[in-house]
């Protein structure tokens, strides 16, 4: 595991960031400075990493345990966007002004992640633009790939939904129904309200 100081850190804790599938491809120097930015935290299930419109001042790399992205909905539940876990990165809006959440994150199991202090790490890719430009390319790449899955997500619940209205007019063809009659029924069936409901939606 890595073994994140909050001061003195070595060539073997920057070494060891280098082998995160996020960050690799950074320089050895660049590795230190993520280094000299990074701690160790853990989240109990259940607590909350962070809320929507706080300011994001850092940014997490998961290494174990699971972390749930959250929407608030007035007067109901909240909306699941995205589900992340090992390996994976968690929080942009550090890089991005004005430097706030979008959403909330909270473990869904005990998670062990690498906290990276986002206030210090934005002085030091203004100080060394190519450590700001090989960050921003990094982002990028992951953020294409959860594009592709958004895709993926919103072509299966398109699936669905055609599906549904496709058995609504098949079962009022059976019952005599009018197509508008069983369009009426079909959005105001109880299974269906809860798989859509529950329906995960991979965004960014």
């Amino acid at each position: 595991m890595f073994a994140v100081k909050s001061e003195n850190t070595s060539a073997r804790d920057a070494n060891a960031l280098g082998e995160i599938p996020f960050l690799k491809g950074l320089s050895p120097s660049h590795l230190q400075t993520l280094c000299d930015c990074a701690m160790k935290a853990t989240f109990a299930t259940g607590e909350v990493v962070f809320r929507e419109e706080d300011t994001a001042n850092r940014f997490y790399v998961i290494l174990s345990g699971t972390v749930a992205l959250e929407a608030q909905q007035v007067g109901g539940d909240p909306i699941r966007i995205q589900t992340l876990g090992a390996g994976e990165v968690l929080g942009w809006s550090w890089m991005f002004p004005p430097y706030r959440w979008h959403f909330d994150a909270r473990a869904l199991e005990p998670v062990n992640a690498i906290f990276f202090y986002a206030t210090r790490l934005r002085e030091h890719c203004e100080a060394d633009p190519e450590l700001g430009y090989t960050l921003v390319m990094c982002i990028a790449q992951v953020m294409v790939e959860r594009l592709q899955a958004t895709r993926r997500q919103l072509s299966e619940i398109s699936d669905l939904a055609l599906r549904a209205q496709w058995e609504a007019l098949h079962l009022a063809a059976q019952l005599g129904m009018s197509p508008r009659t069983a369009k009426k029924h079909s959005g105001s069936d109880p299974s269906t309200s809860r798989m859509k409901q529950h329906q995960p939606l991979h965004t960014l």
